[in-house]
């Protein structure tokens, strides 16, 4: 059935959302089930081996493991694609109640089946039949075509280009001459004497009659587009799922692996997301709902050997705490508003970890957090709830666009007195240009609007990485900022787009430059009190340990101010604080409805 106006404004983007769930549940109980016939087929072969019979079960019990264990990122697919219809039909609502409300007490109507017309007074007797005797309506093209108005508005009140053929910008048989114009002059849509509807008016029907017919023209193509992935899904339900192996890409660039993955069929990719999830769901450029679907499986994986590891005696040193963060990790993604993604998970060691609140190969901004010291897969949740603010905030200021926020723990920030060293930042150079590359790479329709954020350690990493060779970021924000490892803004590639925010009691400004620190040890105390007094005086305690502080007037950021906490270790994790201005001044940064910069905050 072909979507039409008036499904499109009754439709319930919920209904497709809960369908979503549903499906996501679908595919965690198949994947249990993988999982119990997996142990079962184990303790079979330990108590039932040798003969052709149990060769033959081995065999078969195999068999039937891989081909179950490729469903589940199937059916997860399904969830993500109800989830994305869901989320285009509530964009493309609002952009039909946006134009309904610019009609609003004008004199131009919008019928139930999204016919648009511009109102006329009443008609003499003798007028041109149809509107004779009455109160009537100027259809918006001949033959009453759906959501069309006459083109031409520019010749006067009320005017349109004369013509009797149908079609957008013609005038209806029954009123072309009518008004009895002279020849090549426009004829008038209403009889002489009679007010005319303003050119606004007419002006106003145009635009909106486009905006109906784009919107239509989107809904429709969005649910070709979704009826189409959804049936390549189900002929490959029919194959089970099944695939050849498929070698993954030995190096190259992300927009070489975006081209990789778009040269493959959908049975390779099922094939790749069941059997190859490690390496796939880290590689930058292949799309993020492929990666969402590689990771929870790595996900699932890892939670099991955690349970096993907690439960062993004695227990594994640090299970139980890894398996708390990350049965944490589980419920989050299971939320649905808005649906998260998750692009990165490594257990190794300290972990790294990738979230993505909202799909960024669909937003139209794209905004990636980087976190500071001493976060690990052991202590990531504050760092997502951040992520997750930030985009609920953007989303309730622009909720004519789509925004996604990443919280990016793809690196290993140092702890403690490691933060002094830049090596931690130096390292993670590769890994987040190769990030951003990607997100650009996987990016569908026209380029998102990225949002690069840095907080405490975290901006060092960005700055560097900026520093070092050029990040794809539209916008750097820095906040509680160390340094960044510049001494301006004008050593980064868009200096009239780095912001920067500290808190004016933020722990960050008590610690001491390394000139300051140098001073102390060719001196002592009183060298170092020296320097930092002439720092305060000459430049406004702009120098700290990693550099000029983004916040100071020197380095030349967009200042925007943020809440001073109830103590410095509160002031420097207050940025993102649902009460704070900072947080607002993001979220504008991120959509790009930020306006002229600040004054410093202090």
């Amino acid at each position: 059935m072909t979507v039409s106006y008036a499904m499109l404004l009754a439709a319930d983007p919920a209904r497709w959302v809960d369908s979503a769930v549903a499906w996501r549940r679908l595919s965690r109980a198949l994947d249990d089930h993988h999982d119990e016939l997996s142990s079962g087929l184990t303790r079979q072969g330990q108590v039932w081996h040798g003969g052709t019979a149990a060769v033959a079960a081995r065999e078969s019990g195999a068999a039937l493991v891989r081909r179950l264990g490729t469903a589940p990122p199937a059916l997860l697919e399904v969830d993500q694609l109800l989830w994305r219809h869901a989320e285009r039909i509530r964009l493309l609502q609002r952009r039909l109640a946006e134009a309904l409300s610019a009609v609003r007490g004008t004199a131009v109507q919008v019928s139930a089946d999204g016919h648009v017309s511009v109102v006329v007074p009443d008609i003499p007797r003798g007028g041109p039949p149809g509107l004779s005797g009455g109160q009537g309506s100027l259809p918006a093209a001949a033959g009453g075509a759906r959501g069309s108005v006459p083109a031409g508005t520019a010749g006067g009140q009320g005017d349109v280009p004369a013509g009797t053929g149908g079609g957008r910008g013609s005038v209806p048989a029954g009123l072309a001459g009518w008004a009895g114009d002279a020849p090549g002059r426009a004829a008038r849509l209403v009889p002489f004497g009679v007010p005319a509807p303003g050119a606004s008016d007419v002006a106003l029907a145009v635009r909106v009659s486009a905006e109906i017919d784009a919107v239509v023209r989107e809904a429709r193509a969005g649910d070709e587009d979704t009826a189409r992935r959804l049936t390549a899904l189900a002929k490959a339900a029919a194959q089970a799922w099944s695939g050849t192996p498929v070698p993954l890409p030995a190096s190259g660039t992300p927009a070489d692996v975006a081209r990789w993955w778009a040269g493959l069929t959908e049975t390779e990719r099922a094939w790749l997301v069941a059997m190859r999830p490690e390496e796939l769901g880290r590689l930058d450029g292949v799309p993020a709902a492929v990666r969402d679907r590689a990771n929870r499986e790595l996900l699932d994986r890892e939670l099991d050997r955690l349970r096993d590891a907690a439960a062993a005696h004695p227990p594994a040193p640090g299970a139980q705490q890894r398996l708390t963060e990350l049965t944490g990790l589980a419920a989050r993604l299971d939320q649905t508003d808005p649906r998260a993604y998750l692009l990165r998970l490594d257990p190794s060691g300290d972990g790294r970890l990738v979230v993505a609140f909202g799909d960024p190969d669909a937003g139209d901004h794209v905004a990636t957090y980087v976190p500071g010291v001493g976060t690990s897969l052991d202590g990531f949740a504050v760092e997502v709830d951040r992520a997750a603010a930030l985009q609920a905030r953007a989303a309730a200021l622009a909720p004519g666009a789509t925004t996604a926020t990443v919280m990016w723990l793809g690196y290993d920030p140092p702890d403690g007195l490691d933060a002094a060293s830049e090596r931690a930042a130096l390292a993670a150079r590769g890994d987040l240009g190769a990030f951003q590359a990607g997100l650009v790479a996987s990016h569908e329709g026209e380029p998102a609007h990225l949002s690069l954020i840095g907080h405490s350690y975290g901006s060092l990493t960005v700055g560097v990485a900026e520093r070092d060779g050029t990040v794809a970021a539209d916008e750097i924000v820095a906040l509680g900022s160390p340094g960044m490892g510049v001494g301006s803004a004008a050593e980064l590639a868009r200096p009239g787009h780095v912001w920067a925010s500290t808190s004016p009691n933020d722990i960050v400004l008590n610690a001491p430059s390394k000139g300051e620190l140098a001073l102390s040890a060719l001196g002592g105390p009183a060298y170092m009190f020296a320097g930092s007094t002439v720092d305060a005086v000459v430049r406004g305690n702009a120098d700290l340990w990693h550099g000029v502080d983004p916040s100071s007037e020197q380095f030349g950021a967009r200042v925007f101010p943020s809440s001073r906490g109830t103590d410095p270790f509160h002031a420097h994790g207050l940025y993102f604080d649902e009460h704070s201005p900072a947080l607002q001044t993001m979220a504008e940064i991120v959509t790009g409805e930020s306006g002229t910069a600040t004054s410093p905050t202090r």
